[in-house]
């Protein structure tokens, strides 16, 4: 419970209990902006700190991912490829602070369940890997945030879609 508090899934309520928070359009959002600004600021130091070697082992997942086609197979590369932008970082206050945030808001296979999310994520992916080789950080940085603001979008949609978020969707 005390972790799902952390997370900002329920509310513990000292001598009263601990209840469950709906989710919401603004929630959401604030969820992709802040995992886009972690990310982004790892992408920084990666293009500040990662080794000539470690960027070439970064663009060897990146061009595996680019080939994925399967929602499988990109989800895990995916993964991979961001696990190594942390670790480049070389910090161990943005490791943990993606520990506390890298939480989906949608159940299962991200990327089975919003398939429009990956094309956006090979489009932003090049855009980033390209900043990194250059050694540019700070257009990694604003790529992964735009990144992860498109993502909130179609989460946003899909959640709307399906009453989720919205008018219709359940009162807590």
């Amino acid at each position: 419970m005390i972790a799902l508090d952390r997370e900002g899934w329920v509310m513990i309520q000292p001598h009263r209990g601990a209840f469950v928070v709906g989710l919401d359009e603004n929630s959401t959002r604030d969820h992709y902006e802040l995992l886009g600004r972690v990310y982004g600021y790892g992408a920084l130091r990666t293009a500040e700190r990662a080794s000539d070697d470690d960027l070439a082992a970064l663009a060897g997942v990146h061009t595996s991912l680019q080939a994925a086609d399967s929602t499988e197979e990109f989800s895990q590369l995916n993964i991979e490829f961001l696990r190594r932008i942390v670790i480049l970082a070389r910090s161990r206050r943005v490791s943990a602070t993606i520990r506390l945030m890298a939480v989906s808001i949608v159940p299962g296979d991200f990327f089975a369940e919003v398939p429009d999310a990956v094309k956006v994520h090979k489009r932003h992916l090049k855009v980033i890997m390209k900043a990194l080789k250059a050694r540019d950080g700070q257009t990694a940085e604003k790529e992964m945030i735009n990144l992860l603001r498109e993502e909130s979008d179609i989460v946003v949609g899909l959640l709307t879609e399906r009453g989720i978020l919205g008018d219709n969707a359940p009162t807590p």
